[in-house]
C-alpha cells in the first residue's frame, strides 16, 4: 500500500511533466517527414511563405503540389478564404528554421499542440479540483491519432483547438473568480485571435459569452465583446499595408468587407467531391478518418492517418449519453459549461450540413469530447474502469504510432490498421 500511496504522490506532483513529455515525443518525433507537403500543407505552407515574404498571399505557379519551392512564386496577390494569424503563426517557424525545410513547415502547430494538453489539464483542474483527475483528459490529449497527426501537419485546425482551448480555461477562471471581467477580456482578446486564424471560433466566443451571462447576469460585459475585433484586425496589417487581394485604394473599409463576402459565400457553398469527405453527423463515430498521406514503395509503405483512438471516442459517445442522463437528474451547470464545447464546435457544421467537410475538423472540440469522459468518470469515481481503458487504449496508440509519425511500415501491418472498409 505504501508503493501504491507513493507511486500516487509522485503522479499527482510530476505527471502532468510526463504526459507533456509524451506529447512532446508524438508531436516532435520525425516532425521533418514526410519532407513532401502534407495533404493542405500545399495551400498554408505556401501561403504563410508568400505572407512573410509580401504581407499578402501570393499566386503560384499550377503543378508539383506536392513540393514546396520559392521558385513557384507568381507576384500576383491571391484570394485565399481564412484570415492571416495562422498562416502568420506557421510562417514564424518557417523563418526561424528555413522555409524549406519541414520541420519550420510543421514546428509551430507542433507546439501549440504540446501546449493544447496543458491547458486541458488546467481546465480539469479547475472543474475537478484535482490534480490526479486533471490528468486523465491530458493523457488523453497525448495519446489520440487525430490530435497527434493534426498537431503534426501544417494546417490552421490544430492552432484553431488550442486558442479556442485557452479561451475556455479563462472562461472557467472567470466563472471562479471575484473579478472577472479581466478572465473575460482575456478569452475574449484570446477568441478573436481564434477568429483571425479561423472563422469557426467566433462560435466559441459566442456560445462561452452567452453561458458567461446565464450564469452571472452580468450583461454590462457584453459590451467586452467587440474587443475580439482588436486581434483580429491587427492579424490583416499586412493585407492594409501591402494592398492584398481585392484592396481598393479608394474604398479601403468597403474592399475589406467586400473581401470577408465573398469568404463567407465561399464558405457557406462549398459543394465539392472528395474521397475522403465525410457528413459531420459521422464524426463522432470516426466512419471516415481522412487520408493525409500515402506512399507505397515496393511494399513498403508510408501512410498518415489522423485515425483517432477507437477506445476514446466510443467512449466519448458514450459518455456523452451519461452526460444528459446526469443533466436530466441532477439539473447541474457544470455539464452544460462542459457540453458549451461540443455545441460551439460541432452545431455550426450541422448547420451547414451540405457544405464538404472532412473528419479532423471535429479537432476543434475533440477536447471536450475528452473532458465529457474525465467528468463522468470523476463523477462516477470510476478508478478501476480508467485503469483498464486507459490500459487498452495506451495499447491502441503504439499499435497505430506509426500511422500517426509516418513511419515506413509494411503494407500488410498497414492493411492490420483498417479496421473498418470505410477507413481505406
Amino acid at each position: 500500500m505504501r508503493t501504491v500511496e507513493w507511486f500516487r504522490t509522485i503522479g499527482d506532483r510530476v505527471g502532468i511533466l510526463g504526459l507533456l513529455v509524451l506529447a512532446a515525443f508524438t508531436r516532435l518525433w520525425n516532425l521533418s517527414s514526410p519532407s513532401k507537403l502534407v495533404f493542405d500543407e500545399t495551400y498554408y505552407v505556401k501561403d504563410s511563405f508568400t505572407l512573410w515574404r509580401a504581407g499578402h498571399e501570393l499566386q503560384w505557379a499550377k503543378g508539383n503540389e506536392d513540393t514546396f519551392t520559392s521558385n513557384g512564386v507568381i507576384d500576383t496577390p491571391e484570394f485565399v478564404v481564412h484570415s492571416p494569424l495562422g498562416k502568420w503563426i506557421i510562417g514564424l517557424g518557417m523563418q526561424i528554421f528555413g522555409s524549406t525545410n519541414p520541420f519550420g513547415w510543421r514546428i509551430m502547430v507542433a507546439l501549440f499542440g504540446i501546449v493544447a494538453v496543458w491547458f486541458i489539464y488546467l481546465v480539469a483542474m479547475q472543474l475537478f479540483g484535482s490534480k490526479r483527475w486533471a490528468l486523465l483528459p491530458a493523457f488523453l490529449l497525448a495519446i489520440d491519432g487525430q490530435a497527434i497527426v493534426i498537431s503534426r501537419t501544417a494546417i490552421l485546425d490544430g492552432l484553431v483547438m488550442t486558442t479556442v482551448l485557452f479561451g475556455f480555461y479563462l472562461l472557467v477562471r472567470a466563472l471562479n473568480s471575484d473579478k472577472s471581467a479581466n478572465w473575460i477580456v482575456g478569452m475574449t482578446l484570446v477568441l478573436g485571435a481564434g477568429t483571425a486564424i479561423k472563422w469557426a471560433s467566433a462560435f466559441f466566443l459566442a456560445v462561452f459569452l452567452a453561458y458567461y451571462l446565464w450564469q452571472t447576469k452580468r450583461f454590462k460585459q457584453l459590451l467586452l465583446a467587440p474587443l475580439a475585433l482588436v486581434p483580429y484586425l491587427l492579424s490583416w496589417t499586412g493585407w492594409f499595408v501591402s494592398h492584398g487581394w481585392g484592396y481598393n485604394p479608394k474604398d479601403v473599409l468597403g474592399s475589406f468587407i467586400a473581401y470577408h463576402q465573398q469568404m463567407y459565400h465561399f464558405h457557406s457553398t462549398l459543394s465539392m467531391q472528395h474521397p475522403y469527405q465525410t457528413s459531420a453527423n459521422t464524426w463522432l463515430a470516426m466512419l471516415r478518418p481522412t487520408s493525409f498521406f500515402f506512399e507505397n514503395h515496393d511494399g513498403t509503405v508510408i501512410a498518415i492517418n489522423p485515425i483517432g483512438n477507437p477506445v476514446i471516442w466510443l467512449g466519448g459517445m458514450m459518455a456523452l449519453g451519461f452526460l444528459f442522463a446526469w443533466f436530466v437528474r441532477n439539473r447541474d451547470r457544470v455539464s452544460v459549461l462542459v457540453f458549451t464545447g461540443y455545441l460551439a464546435g460541432y452545431l455550426p457544421w450541422l448547420i451547414y450540413f451540405n457544405r464538404t467537410s472532412f473528419q479532423f475538423y471535429s479537432v476543434t472540440f475533440e477536447p471536450w469530447i475528452l473532458l465529457v469522459i474525465s467528468l463522468m468518470a470523476y463523477r462516477y469515481r470510476a478508478h478501476r474502469l480508467v485503469v483498464i481503458a486507459s490500459s487498452i487504449a495506451f495499447g491502441i496508440f503504439l499499435f497505430f504510432l506509426p500511422l500517426y509519425l509516418g513511419l515506413p511500415i509494411p503494407l500488410w501491418y498497414w492493411q492490420l490498421h483498417m479496421w473498418l472498409p470505410t477507413w481505406i
